[in-house]
């Protein structure tokens, strides 16, 4: 479960961090579970500081991402169901959220900890004599591609107030959504002179893509999805271990639902029963005897969470070419969408009909939130929540948000 998820961090954060050992304790062997921060500035140590980033990324985005589907009108919190208990997962699905809410505290410092760990990589093997040319294009990849993604997150998650997206660096200035992603653009940006590999550019490209999507830019994010992953290309994804668990299905799935399903997404299979492919559910009964439906898509512990897929890339050049960005085939990309999954084709659409496709086809990976924002369609009130906001505690810490 997440204890293990926590004594990892706490382990690799032991690794980076602690450089004053030598200044209290002489004449005994390193210790085994902490290296002196200098020790990381050495070749043999890079591997380490590139696994560091991923397993960071891999334990950021679960749990972000978990709650923004239940901030959005994908996931459903009632005390209905069984094991249904966290009171600030129902504060979340009402889009009342106290600043103190502690299922928001972990994940915006678990994106902290991912900026500085992607930045810091960076920083270190620029520093590092005799690193290895190739070694050092994979590291400064990885730095920058992380470091863009920590600034994406912040953008499209977090914000000042309850309508106003965008984050804080290092207990700076409160940086609004649209420069935010400015932020992180140049950072994937950056990434992208650092590989030669064609897959790793065409993911980058498709984040690019999304990124300039939901700021609004439908000309830059043409640009990208253009050169971005097409039909046959592996997931980018986050990856997990029964050892360090995937956070919806630990809390939104079989062992727990804490959030359940939308009755929508039943309807959907319901109508068409190949939509299960990408919708996949099981019930489960309520204290009250009213039956709901949880996800199926992570069924177990180490189950990845696709963050980036060709079928996403053409779902944003469709969008784009109703938008008027490009002249292709919305219709078209639509269908190789879903023929990938066995589904028939549809006979016509529009930009209502791409909302629901990404609806179905990006279920539980928390791309509905911002959907809901940027195509008008928030289902909650107005002064609801729609960013989780920056946390009680570094409002405290950071003078510049006082």
């Amino acid at each position: 479960m997440k204890k293990i998820k926590y004594l990892m961090t706490f382990v690799f954060l032991s690794l980076l961090l602690v450089g004053g050992c030598k200044d209290y304790v002489t004449n005994i062997d390193p210790l085994i579970d902490a290296v002196e921060d200098s020790r990381l500035n050495q070749p043999s140590q890079v591997d380490f500081l590139i696994t560091g980033v991923k397993a960071q990324f891999s334990f950021t985005i679960d749990n972000l991402l978990v709650i923004a589907d239940g901030l959005s009108d994908q996931f459903i919190f009632s005390f209905d169901v069984p094991n249904a208990t966290y009171p600030t997962f129902e504060d979340i699905d009402k889009g009342d959220i106290q600043l103190d809410n502690n299922s928001v505290d972990g994940p915006f410092n678990n994106l902290g900890e991912l900026r500085f760990f992607a930045d810091n990589l960076v920083e270190r093997v620029n520093k590092i004599a005799g690193l290895d040319a190739a070694k050092k294009e994979e590291a400064l990849y990885t730095g920058y591609l992380y470091g863009g993604l920590a600034r994406y997150y912040y953008a499209t998650y977090f914000g000042l107030d309850k309508t106003q997206g965008g984050g804080v660096i290092d207990a700076g200035p409160f940086i609004p959504s649209s420069q935010m992603y400015d932020l992180a653009a140049e950072k994937l940006t950056e990434a992208l002179k650092h590989t030669s590999d064609a897959y790793q550019k065409r993911i980058v490209n498709s984040l690019l893509a999304r990124l300039y999507l939901y700021k609004g830019d439908y000309a830059k994010a043409n640009t990208y999805a253009e050169k971005g992953m097409v039909n046959g290309d592996n997931p980018f994804q986050a990856l997990y271990t029964i050892q360090s668990d995937n956070y919806y299905w630990e809390q939104a799935g079989e062992p727990r639902s804490q959030f359940v399903c939308d009755f929508r997404f039943h309807d959907y299979v319901t109508q068409d029963p190949a939509e299960a492919s990408r919708i996949p559910l099981s019930p489960i009964t309520g204290n009250s005897g009213k039956v709901y439906y949880f996800q199926e898509k992570y069924p177990t512990a180490d189950s990845p969470i696709n963050h980036m897929t060709w079928q996403e890339n053409n779902l944003m050049l469709a969008e784009l070419s109703l938008r008027g960005a490009n002249s292709k085939d919305a219709l078209a990309l639509v269908n190789e969408v879903r023929q990938s999954h066995g589904l028939s084709d549809l006979s016509s659409i529009d930009l209502d009909g791409i909302y629901v496709e990404r609806d179905k086809e990006l279920f539980c990976t928390g791309n509905r939130l911002p959907d809901e924002r940027r195509f008008n369609k928030f289902h909650l009130p107005a002064g609801s929540w729609q960013y989780f906001p920056i946390t009680q505690n570094e409002r405290n810490a950071n003078p510049n948000l006082k």
